[in-house]
């Protein structure tokens, strides 16, 4: 996207430095703050002698404006260039429109592997907005990856399923109706589940309870004598 402003700064920073483009393309990079302006130049990359403070001073007060960059300051040891918004505009969408769906899309992953695994919710409880922004998220990185030409694969882990559904199906037998199913099937064995999870809690209590009365009932035993 970038490519076309980079080549304006390159030509004309190696004009003036009488540094190779060779050198000076890779110095040049995006701004890390927009703010401060949208492509930066490294000084110091270009390996000359003087003070890259100097070097950056001195270069930003002999560049000249084009149609593709507008203007350069100096920062420190580096100089910030602003870039034409309107040619930038007009290459964007004449690349996506020539382009298609694919736009953006390269092939830097080509060879690599990777599995995105996401949303992975308790299928025995109803689903919330915390599977929905991770179910977005995970699926995002999974394309983001497959547009960057990555292997990638994704993976639903889907646990804690076992012991739910049979608590579930005992539970639907002593809780459930047929008609409250068809009515609201989510909801209803989600309360399903919530009652015989607490009958069952209930139960192992009552076992617990009696277990301590019996071993209460039988005395000590002899390892407890030993």
């Amino acid at each position: 996207m970038y490519d076309i402003f980079k080549t304006s700064i390159t030509t004309q920073i190696s004009a003036l430095s009488g540094v190779s483009a060779e050198i000076v393309e890779p110095a040049v990079g995006v701004s890390n703050n927009m703010a401060n302006g949208d492509l930066t130049l490294t000084v110091s990359r270009l390996r000359m002698k003087d003070n890259p403070t100097q070097i950056a001073k001195t270069l930003a007060e002999q560049w000249k404006a084009d149609d593709m960059v507008t203007g350069a300051e100096a920062a420190g040891p580096y100089i910030n260039f602003r870039i034409n918004r309107t040619v930038l505009t007009r290459s964007v969408l004449q690349a996506v429109h020539a382009t298609g769906p694919k736009y953006g899309w390269t092939n830097e992953g080509a060879g690599k592997r990777v599995i995105v695994e996401f949303s992975s919710p308790n299928i025995a409880k109803p689903f919330h907005v915390g599977h929905l922004r991770s179910t977005i998220i995970g699926n995002f990185i999974y394309k983001l990856h497959k547009a960057h030409g990555w292997d990638a694969i994704s993976m639903n882990y889907l646990g804690d399923w076992g012991t739910q559904y049979g608590l579930l199906a005992l539970g639907f037998e002593r809780f459930g109706t047929e008609e409250e199913l068809v009515a609201d099937p989510i909801k209803h064995l989600f309360d399903v589940y919530v009652k015989v999870s607490a009958a069952a809690k209930e139960e192992a209590e009552h076992i617990e309870a009696m277990d301590a009365d019996a071993a209460a009932a039988a005395g000590p035993t002899i390892q407890d004598q030993a």
